[in-house]
């Protein structure tokens, strides 16, 4: 069975925890971490029938619930480290996508800018990890994650837009 899993034009939906900041997370864990909109059912489907923990949505207050739709979620790891703390080695592949921009390949001391942007869309090539073997269930730690920042609300994006330069935009 191929453990690699591709979702591609989605988004994050609740908050997102790049940093590994465990004031940031309801259960104070320091995973590197965030929850992806699956949006096709059909695909939420199998991946529970393979057994990834998908979630889904439940309505608000604000939201009728005879008309409420709800979507399919599942939280991703974005792993740089071992259990020892050591690198691991094949490290994920994060590219933060601004404008017309080449993409930038971001690593684990910038990732954290991504829990600070507003983000258009994602692609994202997943890889399942079984923890379970005797329930067969697994875990999802990002292998390769485009993420687009929406600069369609700033005016003066392309203005200023950096294409062409080679310096690091951090």
């Amino acid at each position: 069975m191929d453990k690699r899993i591709a979702i591609d034009n989605t988004k994050f939906i609740y908050n997102t925890n790049f940093a590994g900041d465990p004031t940031k997370d309801r259960y104070a864990d320091t995973r590197r971490k965030c929850n992806l909109l699956i949006p096709d059912p059909e695909q939420a489907r199998d991946l529970m029938k393979m057994g990834v923990a998908v979630k889904e949505t439940r309505p608000s207050e604000r939201d009728d619930p005879e008309t409420f739709i709800p979507e399919y979620f599942v939280p991703v790891i974005v792993k740089y480290r071992d259990k020892t703390g050591f690198p691991v080695k094949y490290p994920p592949k994060v590219y933060l996508v601004e404008d017309d921009s080449r993409p930038v390949l971001l690593d684990e001391e910038t990732i954290d800018r991504l829990d600070r942007i507003r983000v258009k869309n994602v692609n994202v090539i997943l890889n399942a990890y079984e923890y379970d073997p005797i329930g067969h269930r697994y875990n999802l730690y990002v292998r390769t994650m485009y993420v687009e920042q929406d600069m369609d609300d700033d005016p003066y994006a392309a203005r200023y837009n950096r294409r062409g330069y080679e310096e690091d935009n951090f």
